[in-house]
């Protein structure tokens, strides 16, 4: 069987007029090239035998094929293939395939149509059916129809509109700040915030494009120094966000949180109110021993996909967006009512006088949020009836789920390894306060015994964990930081110090005033730094007006929540990237976020009388 050089335009010819390869890309086919050789067999000859391994595959140029079954039964080949087993996930070929006539046959190995599979995951099945075709007299794999060219998308209005405002509006910015009095540096940081403001409003981009750009753009002008730029890769915060969210895909690739969840559905009453809550105060457990919205979501939303599909609820359905609204509030609602439940709170906590930290540094804190706390979750309960109602579904057929349990046999390794990480993170975080280990060195130990263990593989390091949302929250830290080097917080109070005189230390006022700061800086800053800055600004304002410090941050964590456009919120861009926007109904979703808008500036207003009561106002 001599084997030779291919004569390219042969080959190539050979290739597209054959339906399994037809519809192979240029990159695709000039890859393959180099691995195709020409064979020739004598009649008689056997190209390959049942039961040896499957390692070519052949195109037949010129001569004739006999196929023999493992019965016996002989078939005169009407294809010009043989040998699909080598593109397949069959490891032996399954038949036994002689020349009747003299034969010439290109020859692809196994080794080339895996790595073509890789970036063709269609070959194999396609492959499949046409040995199947062979062997029951009908070809059930189609010649392939030629590619059409797809003609070019044309730029939509508000992509043109966009383009042309992220060119146009940040050298107005920049001219502005400099006739404004603001150095040099800070125009030119006003300048590349606006643009990525902009590309997030319009989205031009993927959201954590626009604050990578802006990073990278901050570094090569040299605004400011690589490790203030950069703060947010070296800091506790990526190892926590890596080792939560490592966490988290164990807990749902090992199954564990569909055993939980098939747990929950049967010990549940069966009705859609207790389906919500346990999402609702799953999250709320969260919140105090792990300050991120983002790595409290990470665990919980596993817990969402799989109640969703525990109870079988359509897609799109009231009933899904509940329980993503649950989800969702969950993860979110008490992120201001405890100093641990957000990385903001504790930065602003730093601002407050050494008198009120010792005061607010315990569970005083949630005490004086408490009627906030009570009124957030007692709209939610409203919202939710008001904007789904009562969800009807049907009955849950709790002997399936329980038969599904029984299926599952007894807890795995892998759900041992899963669950006993859980709690490692869950009590150590908790009880930080004691041991002083950080949480973010518990996260680098769990990921550590994850990875030691074989419970995340290279590949699930790869695509398992959310690197795209890792570096989003990483650069806006970045750009926070950059905002207070450059000192455009406190030039920012500065300017607006004498703006606020008409307030006179009445709180029914100081509220709409501390909504207003909030939600403007909202429009371009991250939650984070929206919140941070806010407080800068409002802390000398509510000091002037005899205001309490510590109201004035609560203020600003609870309005920093506050969101209207996806893009205001990394945890809702968080949800849409893990796919799950395809259970829930986005316009309902976000009705709801509406109302619950304005549930935190009732909770303001009704904590008034509680605050007055406890001293604080």
């Amino acid at each position: 069987m001599p084997l030779s050089a291919t004569p390219d335009s042969d080959a190539l010819a050979l290739l597209r007029q054959d339906p399994l390869f037809a519809d192979l890309s240029g990159s695709q086919l000039a890859r393959l090239l180099a691995s195709l050789h020409w064979v020739e067999f004598a009649a008689g000859e056997t190209l390959y035998e049942h039961g040896t391994p499957a390692r070519c595959l052949y195109l037949l140029q010129a001569g004739a094929l006999q196929l023999t079954t493992p019965g016996g039964r002989t078939l005169a080949l009407a294809g010009m293939r043989c040998g699909e087993e080598a593109a397949g996930d069959t490891a032996n070929y399954l038949c036994s395939v002689s020349a009747t006539a003299p034969v010439k046959a290109l020859q692809l190995t196994r080794e080339a149509l895996a790595e073509l599979a890789e970036k063709s995951p269609s070959l194999r099945s396609r492959a499949l059916l046409a040995l199947m075709g062979y062997v029951g007299g009908e070809n059930f794999l189609k010649p392939a129809k030629p590619a059409a060219k797809k003609p070019a998308k044309p730029i939509s209005t508000r992509e043109l509109v966009g383009w042309l405002a992220v060119i146009g509006v940040p050298p107005a910015i920049y001219f502005l700040s400099g006739m404004a009095g603001l150095v040099v540096e800070a125009s030119l940081f006003l300048a590349i915030l606006s643009a990525t403001v902009l590309m997030w409003l319009f989205n031009l981009a993927d959201e954590f494009v626009p604050p990578l750009v802006a990073i990278s753009a901050v570094l090569i002008v040299g605004l400011v120094p690589s490790e203030v730029a950069l703060a947010g890769f070296s800091s506790r915060t990526l190892t926590t966000l890596v080792g939560v969210y490592a966490l988290a895909a164990v807990i749902s690739a090992s199954g564990l949180s569909y055993r939980f969840m098939l747990w929950l559905l049967i010990k549940l009453p069966d009705t859609p109110f207790w389906h919500q809550a346990a999402l609702l105060l799953s999250g709320y457990l969260l919140s105090p021993i792990m300050p991120s919205g983002n790595a409290r979501l990470s665990l919980v939303l596993p817990f969402y996909r799989d109640m969703v599909d525990g109870l079988n609820l359509p897609a799109q359905g009231k009933s899904a967006t509940a329980l993503m609204a649950a989800t969702f509030s969950g993860a979110m609602l008490f992120s201001p009512m405890l100093l641990t439940s957000k990385s903001s709170n504790l930065t602003a906590f730093g601002m407050l006088p050494l008198q009120l930290q010792d005061q607010f540094q315990g569970l005083f804190w949630l005490v004086a949020a408490g009627v906030a706390a009570l009124t957030v979750t007692a709209a939610h309960l409203l919202v939710m009836r008001l904007c789904f109602g009562r969800t009807p579904q049907a009955a849950l057929p709790k002997a399936r789920l329980q038969r599904q349990l029984d299926l599952l046999g007894p807890i795995s390794r892998p759900e041992k390894a899963a669950l006993t990480g859980f709690l490692f993170f869950l009590i150590g975080a908790g009880s930080a306060g004691w041991h002083q280990i950080s949480p973010a060195w518990l996260a680098a130990f769990l990921l550590a015994g994850l990875l030691l263990m074989g419970l995340l593989s290279k590949k699930d390091f790869q695509q398992k964990i959310d690197w795209p949302m890792i570096f989003f929250l990483l650069s806006l830290d970045g750009l926070s930081r950059a905002i207070s080097y450059l000192g455009l917080d406190t030039a920012l109070a500065h300017s607006a110090g004498g703006l606020f005189d008409f307030v006179g230390g009445r709180m029914a006022w100081f509220i709409p005033v501390a909504l207003a700061v909030t939600l403007l800086l909202r429009l371009v800053l991250p939650i984070t730094a929206g919140m941070i800055v806010a407080a800068v600004i409002l802390i000398p304002i509510g000091q002037a007006q005899f205001i309490n410090p510590w109201v004035v941050v609560f203020l600003t964590a609870m309005f920093s929540d506050i969101w209207f456009l996806p893009y205001q919120s990394s945890q809702y861009l968080q949800v849409q990237g893990s796919g799950l926007d395809r259970y829930y109904k986005h316009s309902d979703f976000l009705r709801y976020n509406h109302w619950m808008n304005l549930a935190r500036l009732l909770a303001a207003y009704l904590s008034i009388p509680y605050w007055e009561w406890l001293g604080l106002v």
